[in-house]
Order: C-alpha cells, then structure tokens, then sequence
C-alpha cells in the first residue's frame, strides 16, 4: 500500500491547481487507507474549509505541499481525519450497518478534492470546474488504488463517481447514499422515534451495541435514521 500512496501522490502533484479558481487550498488530497483496508473507500462530498475551520485551514496552509495531499493521515487513524460525515461517525455507522466491514478497515475520503468558499468565508458547493478537475483526478487514480466498492454520500459524490465509472473499465462496486447533513436529516428524522427505527433494522441496534459512542444524545437521531436509509437503500442492490 505504501508504494500505491507513493504513486497516488505522484498523481495529485500533476493537478495542483495554479490558476485563480478561489480554491483555499490548491492540492487534492489522496484517501486515508487503513493498514488492514477491505477494499471499500466511503467519499463525502468536499471539505469544509469555511471560517469556521480557520484552525485547520491555517494548518494546512502551514505544512509542506506533499503533506497537503497527505493531509488525511495526519491523524494516522486516531481521532479525526478531517471529512465531517466520517468524523462524526454517521458514515461509520451506515458502513457498519450495511456491509460485513469494519470502520477501522475502510478507507475514507471526499469525492470532490479541492474547497471553496464565498467571499465572507462561508462554505459553499463545489463548482462545476471543481466537479470536472476531480472526475478526472479520480479517473488516474481509481486505477491505481485496485478497490473493490466505493460508496458515495450526497449527490455531488455520486455525479463525480459514476461519471467517474463510466469513464474506465471495472469490476468495482458504486452504492450511493444521501448525504447526513444535519439540516437534511433533523427535517426527516424527527418524525420516527429512534426506539421503533432500530425495532426495524436490527442491523442498525447490532452496531449500536458494539460502538454507543458513535452517537451521543446530539444528533443521536439523525445519525440512526441515516444508517437505516443506508440499510434500505443498500438492500436494493
């Protein structure tokens, strides 16, 4: 997997952006691989590099360029990688609840590898030129990282990976969820109760068993009915 990394660096240093696009950060990244990877690597949609991230924004700015695109293994693992859905489990959960794969096994990463934001720093969607940079990054390095499922959260994620799998040869598996955004979610996931949800996907109560960290009482809800729209989903395919 090391020499894999080496190449996928390689990879990313051709498509730093140089041009004035308002990107905050001008290198992709490449996915955090655990040492014991499954095959499945889960994307989010794009880092959230707002104001409200100043912190993390003006460490990266700090590091080496090579470790702007290594980014993701700064926490090796422990603790945060840096892709919110992810970070606070919801992703987690849903892998868990769905696949006979553990979290501490999957790779993680976002689809779309560069962020933006408005003119007062806020978070924003990533543009179209953004969406075509990372279809076509994701075009190199798909073939290279040889996986077995990728797993994608909202739709930015699924246009850039299935244009992505349409675009070269395969026998890799794309599942497709909704994004966890907390707006989207509290709008749905308060009109079930969480006691009935895992009643009706055990799948969902079984993992809860084994990891009751991943939700505390915030967003506890939000996180539960997701994993049960995974489960759903999922079961479809």
């Amino acid at each position: 997997m090391y020499k894999t990394i080496d190449k996928l660096v390689e990879i990313c240093k051709r498509h730093i952006i140089v041009s004035d696009t308002g990107v905050v950060i001008s290198e992709p990244y490449i996915p955090y691989f655990p040492d014991a990877w499954n095959g499945i690597l889960v994307l989010a949609e794009a880092q959230n590099l707002s104001r409200s991230n100043s912190a993390y924004v003006n460490e990266l700015k700090n590091l080496s360029s090579d470790e702007r695109i290594k980014r993701l293994y700064r926490s090796n693992g422990v603790g945060d990688l840096g892709i919110a859905p992810w970070d606070d489990a919801s992703l987690k959960l849903a892998v868990e609840s769905v696949f006979d794969a553990k979290a501490e096994n999957t790779a993680a990463s976002n689809a779309v590898l560069w962020s933006q934001v408005t003119t007062t720093k806020n978070n924003t969607n990533p543009s179209n030129e953004l969406i075509e940079r990372s279809i076509k990054l994701w075009i190199e390095l798909i073939p290279i990282i040889k996986l077995d499922h990728v797993i994608t959260a909202g739709s930015i994620a699924q246009q850039v990976i299935t244009r992505t799998k349409q675009a070269i040869s395969g026998s890799w598996k794309h599942t497709s969820f909704r994004l966890p955004a907390r707006t989207a979610m509290s709008r749905i996931s308060g009109l079930f109760r969480d006691t009935d949800l895992l009643k009706r996907y055990p799948e969902v109560a079984s993992v809860l068993e084994k990891h009751p960290e991943w939700i505390p009482k915030k967003y506890r809800q939000n996180k539960i009915f997701f994993a049960c729209h995974a489960v759903s989903v999922a079961s479809g395919d």
